[in-house]
């Protein structure tokens, strides 16, 4: 299994090639997330970072790809104290959403703290993944609806309005 630890701390690499090096690992399945989720000693802050922004590249590309245990992984960090941990892993929800819709219940909760935060990129991130879990048949008739639709009255930037009205549209159109 690839050291993810070692890479994130390599100062000879670039940003960039850290997170390519990261997505091919991830595409010859030489990261396994599982492993990952049951180690006694989690990642660092760097190596975790630097792990979501590869999978959250992965899931935005081709999110068949992704197992059960990539939606858990991200989920385990939506609560993370790291504003760019949690950033990361509340897209990598949004783009897995309707692959795993069983899957969304426990993110849902933190998304909703998340869409409270002082933080714009915060509030973006939780808009964009709660914009495409309110757009699935599950939740498009449910509370959730609801309390996107009041988010997205009291928010004051565009483009995180933005994400939710997108969400409630494709709502509406899937209930007609």
């Amino acid at each position: 299994m690839m050291d993810i630890q070692a890479l994130a701390n390599d100062k000879a690499l670039k940003p960039l090639d850290k997170r390519a090096r990261l997505i091919a690992a991830l595409d010859q399945e030489a990261v396994n997330i599982g492993d990952l989720l049951a180690a006694p000693a989690p990642l660092n802050d760097r190596a975790c970072k630097l792990l979501l922004e590869a999978i959250e590249e992965s899931t935005r590309t081709q999110p068949e790809r992704a197992t059960p245990d990539w939606m858990a992984f991200a989920q385990q960090h939506l609560a993370s104290p790291s504003p760019g941990i949690q950033r990361e892993a509340a897209r990598i929800a949004g783009n897995l959403a309707a692959r795993f819709p069983d899957a969304l219940e426990g993110a849902i909760p933190l998304l909703l703290a998340m869409a409270q935060a002082e933080g714009t990129v915060l509030r973006w991130a939780a808009a964009y993944a709660l914009g495409r879990m309110v757009a699935l048949p599950t939740y498009a008739n449910g509370t959730l609806i609801e309390q996107v639709r009041l988010l997205a009255q009291q928010e004051e930037n565009n483009g995180v309005k933005q994400q939710y009205l997108t969400g409630i549209k494709k709502a509406e159109r899937g209930l007609r």
